[in-house]
């Protein structure tokens, strides 16, 4: 009778710590949820819960707490962007992947794609087959190339070949030219 005791004593335990793990692994913020599922980027429009008009206290309200603010953005780390407001706290931009290139970490943290299917590590045939011509493609230091697509409001950053980051700007009223990317130099990349 003991030895059915101890096993029954056993499962029970094993069934507690199992709900109590299960329990404190879920997260409640609504980061974590939207990590969790791609994110719908939809040039001048949204990157997934960040909409044109809001602003800044409404971005906060929908994705919690910013990782990380800075004089010009707030940084959703855990989720691969940053958000930045104009002067009157209006989000314009939403700076998507990592600025330091393909390797950087939140590259892996962005999980956006636009309708096309276009998203981190897509290639630069990718945005011609989706976009058709850009607007206007520039080389950059290294290996790296702006490409550019002023209708939709986006601007791809591509390093041998494949996205790494994106401006998407929302509202649709911004100078494309009004936002500016300062690349670190090959040597402080490695």
């Amino acid at each position: 009778m003991s030895s059915r005791w101890k096993t029954g004593a056993i499962v029970v335990s094993v069934l507690v710590i199992a709900l109590i793990c299960s329990s404190c692994s879920k997260r409640s913020d609504s980061t974590s949820t939207e990590s969790l599922s791609a994110i719908l980027i939809e040039p001048n429009v949204a990157v997934g819960k960040v909409r044109a008009g809001m602003r800044t206290e409404d971005v906060i309200k929908q994705l919690g707490e910013p990782q990380r603010r800075t004089a010009n953005a707030i940084e959703y780390t855990s989720l691969g962007f940053a958000v930045m407001p104009g002067p009157d706290g209006v989000v314009q931009v939403v700076m998507c992947g990592d600025v330091t290139g393909l390797s950087g970490p939140l590259v892996k943290a962005f999980t956006g794609r636009t309708k096309e299917g276009i998203g981190l590590g897509s290639t630069r045939e990718d945005l011609l087959k989706a976009y058709g011509d850009p607007t206007s493609a520039e080389k950059l230091r290294g290996n790296a190339e702006s490409v550019r697509y002023d209708p939709l409001g986006i601007t791809f950053t591509l390093e041998g070949g494949k996205v790494y980051h994106m401006i998407v700007r929302l509202g649709g009223n911004q100078r494309p030219g009004s936002v500016t990317i300062d690349l670190p130099s090959q040597s402080q990349g490695k």
